[in-house]
């Protein structure tokens, strides 16, 4: 009994210290104690509400009046990458180029999509009709990343802060064009990304990393 109690034990010690494949990546700049959006955010709206039947319809007449070209267009820009906003900025204005911008935003973009991710755990809000994603629909991750995004960059590159903002709103809205997300996830997910954003921008890393980005962009002009 002794001998199987003691292997026992061995294999529940392994179980509990391997690695978990669905754990979060580290958080860089905030700490999801500072942030908790499950307080910050409004519930989505229940199934049976107007609110919920708006969403629904509003969904159906965007993806009704899209064309095959806006569809596309969307489609090819739905990458979560601050090198997204290369139309806004300057050719130059790539991961190529400027790679401590480019990790410094890719830490961003984790902080964030740890949030969202802990979020959409929490309300597992169902997708539109006919989305096949595991990942809950409440609040918008993209919507998220281009509000946090743009706050920060329109900052390291004030002269371009109008065309950024217009082209993360477009980002964000292309998520209800495509049929994957309800107005009010994209609206909670902007409001997720613009806390972030301002959480993050109190911590003595990100300071640090966001001048070694401001330097970088100065080096290239930008």
């Amino acid at each position: 009994m002794m001998l199987r109690a003691a292997f026992v034990t061995t294999i529940l010690l392994a179980v509990m210290t391997a690695p978990c494949a669905a754990a979060t990546q580290p958080y860089y700049y905030l700490s999801p104690r500072q942030l908790d959006l499950t307080v910050l955010l409004p519930p989505p709206p229940d199934a049976a509400s107007a609110e919920q039947r708006s969403d629904e319809e509003q969904v159906a007449a965007a993806v009704a009046a899209r064309s095959p070209a806006e569809l596309l267009e969307a489609q090819e820009a739905s990458k979560r990458s601050v090198f997204f906003f290369v139309a806004s900025v300057a050719p130059q204005f790539t991961a190529q180029r400027l790679p401590i911008t480019a990790r410094f935003f890719s830490r961003v973009r984790s902080d964030v999509e740890n949030l969202i991710d802990s979020a959409k755990a929490y309300w597992q809000r169902p997708r539109p009709y006919g989305v096949q994603r595991q990942r809950g629909s409440y609040p918008s991750g993209h919507a998220a990343f281009a509000a946090s995004a743009a706050i920060i960059l329109s900052q390291l590159i004030p002269s371009k802060r109008d065309a950024i903002f217009a082209q993360a709103r477009t980002f964000a809205e292309n998520r209800i064009l495509l049929g994957l997300h309800y107005p009010s996830d994209v609206a909670s997910g902007w409001t997720a990304g613009t806390l972030a954003a301002y959480v993050m921008m109190h911590d003595p890393a990100f300071t640090r990393d966001y001048a070694a980005a401001k330097a970088e962009l100065a080096r290239a002009n930008l």
